[in-house]
């Protein structure tokens, strides 16, 4: 397989690999020899990628395949394949649309295995890529041109030998293209315009007798308007169907059809399915395998219906042993027909209990695989529990034995264990004794009896108790208590105890001591009391020791001691020693306390502290006028302690000098010219100006830029003074000019002479020369535009007839002063236009001809439409419209596209045909009883005959009345009734109908019948009783007040008459009893 496709810019291109170009449906031609045209094109072609959003133009017959815009690509592609080893012809016109340039990658084509085929392109390709080689080198001007591609591996080479040069496309133009191929020879040509081209792509072909059809256009970062317009393509289909079906042996389909397609004689394969519960036995049709041909091919797979197997075994989960085994068997996709729920029951009743069930509670189908169920019952049980207790018991008494406190008897200990009863077997099993509340009892402390010991304190906690442990008692004997008192007296300040108290008696006996009295004893020597939690009141012994602390100190008496350290700083001129200033004075104080203890008497003695600060802070040296102190200040004095001796400072005073410099500097070079230093006493004048040193400067060539140097000269101080003079050097500046000139001549190619007048323009520069006026040098500064440094684009006069070689003069930029002055010629060339008529059928939307015609711009074309249009009405044509000029017209700049629109003539007859409708009446022995009724339907149709190709077309017969024939009343004969009254209405006449006959019989009335009469609705003269021939008249059911040819009464007068008449007929005995009576 393969695909034929027209590439970027107009081209034909073969491959072998199928869907390239995502065909998404196959059209399903009715023949295998095809035609495509115009009219029926999107019935053949699909539209993808950019194509698809563009209307296949009805009017015109144009499909654009990319826009005038970058980085589009778009295909038309054939639904069916070609026929490679037949021949077929495609024609055309392609508009490669209004440019091209030098530069563009190759698309379509490339990355495309298996491909070749034929380009138009419009933009030079001048690199390799792994889809595209580089176009031919003669090419690279950028020159349009036509050859085949070979891109069979993969990347898309351009064929240099046969390549041609085309015309570059210009005003988005149409240009025939035609490509023929001839299956025998596997020879391509290609038409364009007026140029061809042939190549054997027999290589290409190879063995592939099928290959897919597209028509593609690309562009990238150039871009172009492509279209196809008119397109007729003669070809071979080359791909056939085969159809499996899967059916069971009664024809019944039970699985879905599978359709391969394929080119013709390529090979096809089917294969079976595996259809759950069927199993394969034949195939009928075509073979299994074989090759497509231009005809569908079915093969039927036949399969028969599989047979299926179920067993549901119950188990004993308590023994583990089977107890039955049910085994079904039956067609697939039966119903078994059984389910679990009898036998359960049956076991159930025995004493199981069903565990689990995994057949279906609904029953089972049989399938394809046998199915195995379980049902699991277990041997049911019962469960009872049986129960037993444990007792703890604590006695209390005194050690003669009688009752201390009440018993503790502690929450018994329940044990259970559970008794389960098979129900099958009747066995009886024990499960182990569970302690419901426990195993142990809890440790009991034993109770506290005032002035009494127990012999054990508690009783403590005993574990492991069992349901056979028998119960348990235990016995705690109290005995009477003694109690003891100390008093501790401790001196906290050395942290030694003074004395201590020993106290002893009977529990619940006062211990008749106090502290009083010894506390005392010791704030008489001189202690503090600090605490004690002896009661102050006494207190009794208990069965506990009692412990009891009392804390004293040593009593204090404190004294302050006083000191104080000074600082003096004196002020003094160092010549005299005179004082220059107040002297500064500052005192530090510091304190220490004296404690004395009144025990010991020993004394003991704090640190000295500073009473505010332990520092002299920095003191500053006052400033006096004229002078410098040989110190700016005293710094701060840290450290200070009591021991510290007085401070004295003595501050010198001594007389200032000052010095000024001037510094006269050049700007330019930024050198240093001279310095003045100047020295003299603080507040003495320095006796200087600059006025004269600077004239020295400016005689020279200087000139001032600044001075900071008081003009009146200025006096010594303290601090040293600087002063700058800055000088520049002097500058004479001039202005030297250049120009530039652009003349652009507009002249005829072919004479040379003037066409229009020439454009000229001149750019100025600029520069400035500086001349140094202290060292004479000159510098010159850069040449700089007066205005601007371009040429502006300059568009070419437009003269009628003629086209410039450059439509603009483009912008010129980078002018310098160094550039030579420019001269450019623009050539004009006489244009050349072409025109087509372009002639159609309108009754099949076939192109009949297309007129070419072409010459200069302004020239007649010297062509009207009036013999080719006569020579078309000579064929049986008729114009419909023609939009060329009756009286020639000429050849313009622009392509001028004129239509000639033509039908095919006709010439119309009519063809009748009649239908008609005969009613006899005639007595019953056949003699004629009233005149026939006749009607007719007359039928028409409308015979058209084609003048151009003689075909005939008839229109639908049509009918004058609607296709019907009336009721018809039968007519009214004295003394006979009729066999009908009326012939009913007949619809649905069709101009096929038969003729219609139909008769009324009349019957006479027996004798003694009575007929009333029929009244007229006005009185009438006497009849002459002479007999007259009744009519029958057609007449209409819906309507009661037409009158009867015969007699002049209503229909409604009728139709009773005609009742009675019947009545008369059929009750005739009745009738005439009645007469007989009445006479």
């Amino acid at each position: 397989m393969g695909t034929l496709t027209i590439l970027a810019g107009g081209g034909v291109v073969l491959t072998h690999s199928p869907d390239v170009f995502k065909i998404q449906k196959v059209y399903a031609a009715t023949s295998r020899e095809v035609t495509v045209y115009p009219t029926n094109f999107l019935t053949y072609f699909q539209r993808n990628g950019s194509a698809a959003g563009f209307n296949y133009d009805l009017s015109t017959y144009t499909q654009t395949l990319t826009p005038d815009k970058g980085s589009q690509a778009g295909n038309v592609t054939l639904m069916t394949k070609v026929d490679m080893s037949q021949n077929f012809t495609f024609t055309g016109k392609i508009n490669l649309g209004n440019k091209a340039q030098n530069r563009g990658g190759a698309a379509g084509i490339g990355g495309v295995k298996g491909a070749f085929g034929f380009k138009l392109d419009t933009y030079y390709n001048g690199f390799n890529d792994p889809s595209f080689t580089q176009d031919p080198s003669q090419y690279a001007s950028g020159l349009a041109f036509g050859a085949f591609v070979n891109g069979l591996d993969g990347q898309a080479k351009t064929i240099a030998a046969g390549s041609q040069e085309i015309p570059q496309p210009t005003n988005n133009n149409f240009v025939d293209f035609k490509m023929t191929y001839i299956g025998a020879t596997k020879t391509m040509s290609i038409t364009y315009g007026t140029q061809s081209w042939t190549q054997d792509v027999s290589a290409f072909v190879g063995t592939n007798q099928a290959m897919s059809f597209s028509i593609a256009a690309s562009t990238g970062a150039n871009m172009n308007l492509q279209q196809l317009r008119n397109v007729e393509f003669t070809y071979t289909v080359a791909q056939g169907s085969v159809i499996a079906n899967y059916v069971d042996d009664q024809g019944n389909t039970i699985a879905p059809s599978v359709t391969t397609s394929g080119d013709i004689t390529t090979a096809y394969t089917t294969e079976q399915k595996n259809i759950p519960g069927y199993t394969y036995q034949s195939s009928n049709g075509a073979a299994q395998a074989g090759n497509y041909t231009v005809n569908d091919q079915t093969v039927n797979y036949v399969y028969t219906r599989n047979q299926g197997t179920i067993d549901v075994t119950y188990i004993d989960q308590t023994t583990g042993q089977v107890l039955t085994k049910k085994d079904l068997s039956g067609g697939t996709n039966d119903p078994a027909n059984y389910t679990t729920g009898a036998d359960i029951k049956s076991y159930t009743d025995k004493g199981y209990e069903l565990v689990s069930d995994d057949y279906p509670s609904q029953g089972a189908v049989f399938t394809d695989t046998p199915q195995h169920y379980v049902v699991y019952l277990r041997q049911k049980s019962v469960v009872s529990s049986e129960q037993k207790q444990v007792n703890e018991t604590i006695h209390y008494v005194y050690e003669d034995g009688t009752k201390a406190a009440e018993d503790y008897k502690a929450t018994p200990l329940n044990f259970t264990r559970t008794v389960t009863t098979n129900q099958v077997t009747g066995e009886k099993t024990y499960g182990e004794w569970q302690a419901e509340n426990g195993n142990s009892f809890a440790k009991v402390v034993s109770p506290v009896i005032k002035g009494e010991t127990p012999d054990q304190a508690q009783i403590d906690e005993i574990t492991g108790v069992k349901a056979d442990t028998t119960d348990i008692e235990k016995k705690v004997i109290y005995k009477r208590n003694q109690g003891t008192i100390d008093v501790t007296y401790i001196d906290e300040t050395t942290g030694q105890v003074l004395t201590k108290k020993d106290l002893s008696g009977g529990t619940d006996d006062p211990s008749n001591y106090t502290t009083a009295d010894d506390i005392k004893s010791y704030t008489d020597k001189g202690y503090e009391l600090v605490s004690s939690d002896y009661p102050d009141g006494g207190t009794i012994f208990t069965d506990e020791a009692q412990h009891y602390t009392v804390k004293l100190k040593h009593g204090i008496t404190n004294e302050t001691d006083k000191k104080a350290v000074n600082q003096v700083i004196h002020y003094v001129y160092k010549d005299t020693g005179d004082k220059a200033a107040e002297d500064h004075t500052a005192t530090l104080g510091f304190s220490r306390t004296i404690s004395t203890d009144k025990v010991t008497k020993e004394k003991t003695y704090s640190d000295w502290a500073a009473d505010n600060a332990d520092s002299f802070s920095e003191v500053v040296s006052p400033v006096l006028k004229g002078y410098t102190a040989d110190q700016l200040k005293v710094s701060e004095m840290t450290g200070i302690t009591s021991d510290t001796a007085d401070i004295s400072v003595t501050v010198s005073y001594t007389r200032n000098q000052g010095t000024i410099d001037v510094t006269y500097i050049d700007e330019i070079t930024g050198q240093v010219l001279t310095k003045k230093d100047l020295s003299g006493g603080t507040d003495d004048p320095s006796n200087y100006t600059t006025a004269d040193d600077i004239k020295s400067y400016t005689d020279k060539g200087y000139e001032l830029v600044s001075s900071d140097y008081p003009d009146g000269g200025t006096v010594f101080t303290d601090e040293a003074q600087h002063y700058n003079v800055k000088l520049k050097h002097g500058i004479t500046n001039e202005t030297d000019k250049k120009a530039v000139n652009q003349v652009i001549h507009y002249v005829y190619k072919d004479t040379g002479d003037k066409a229009a007048e020439d454009h000229t323009a001149t750019l100025g520069f600029s520069r400035t020369i500086s001349t140094d006026k202290v060292t004479g040098e000159k510098t010159y500064s850069d040449w700089t535009a007066d205005n601007a440094d371009s040429f502006s684009e300059v568009v070419s006069p437009v003269l009628k007839g003629y086209t410039a070689d450059q439509l603009k003069v483009s912008e010129m930029t980078g002018i310098t002063s160094d550039t030579a002055d420019i001269s450019v010629t623009v050539s004009y060339t006489r244009n050349q236009g072409t025109i087509d008529v372009t002639y159609i059928d309108e009754t099949t939307g076939k192109v009949l001809s297309t007129k070419d015609l072409s010459g200069g711009t302004g020239d007649s074309s010297n062509y009207t439409t009036v013999d080719t249009i006569k020579s078309y009405t000579d064929k049986g044509y008729e114009l419909v419209s023609s939009d060329y000029p009756e009286d020639e017209t000429k050849f313009a700049d622009d392509p001028q596209h004129y239509v000639v629109r033509l039908k095919h003539g006709t010439v119309v007859e009519t063809e009748n045909k009649s239908v008609n409708e005969v009613i006899h009446y005639v007595y019953d022995n056949g003699d004629k009883a009233a005149d026939n009724y006749k009607a007719t339907i007359v039928f028409s149709r409308t015979i058209t005959t084609d003048k151009v190709t003689g075909e005939k077309t008839y229109s639908d017969w049509t009918a004058d009345n609607g296709g019907r024939f009336a009721a018809v009343l039968s007519p009214i004969i004295k003394d006979y009734i009729a066999s009908q009254l009326k012939i009913d209405e007949m619809t649905g006449i069709t101009v096929d109908t038969a003729d219609i006959e139909k008769t009324v019989v009349y019957h006479k009335v027996p004798a003694g019948i009575i007929v009333p009469p029929v009244l007229p609705e006005k009185p009438s003269k006497p009849s002459d009783n002479q007999p007259k021939t009744p009519t029958a008249k057609a007449v209409k059911d819906n309507k009661t007040k037409d009158i009867l040819p015969s007699t002049g009464d209503s229909q409604k007068s009728q139709i009773v008459l005609t009742l009675l008449g019947i009545m008369a007929v059929i009750a005739s005995p009745l009738a005439i009893l009645f007469k007989r009576k009445k006479q």
